[in-house]
């Protein structure tokens, strides 16, 4: 094939796949990750997850200060406060 052709081919599958990932909805989270307990107000910052269930461990990748225990909060299509802490218990933050 020549190099034109193999360009082509792989500017249309870039496209496709973009489409296809469009297509399906893949939209991102910001979650907000606290050391520990988030009553302690030891907020270090913010990621986004594509998996919200994903938060906690990805706030443990991000910020050494979490110690293995961040949990991850985000606001919920409720506008409401949902957490999940590194066990993956999930509850709504008063």
């Amino acid at each position: 094939m020549k190099k034109k052709t193999l360009v082509l081919i792989l500017v249309l599958f870039c496209l496709l796949s973009g489409f296809i990932v469009s297509a399906y909805g893949v939209e991102s989270t910001t979650v907000s990750c606290y050391a520990g307990d988030p009553d302690n107000n030891q907020n270090l910052g913010a990621v986004e997850v594509f998996i919200i269930t994903n938060g906690p461990n990805v706030c443990n990748h991000v910020f050494a200060d979490c110690n293995g225990s961040c949990t991850a909060c985000y606001i919920n299509k409720d506008s409401l406060q949902s957490c999940i802490d590194s066990t993956g218990r999930q509850y709504i933050r008063q």
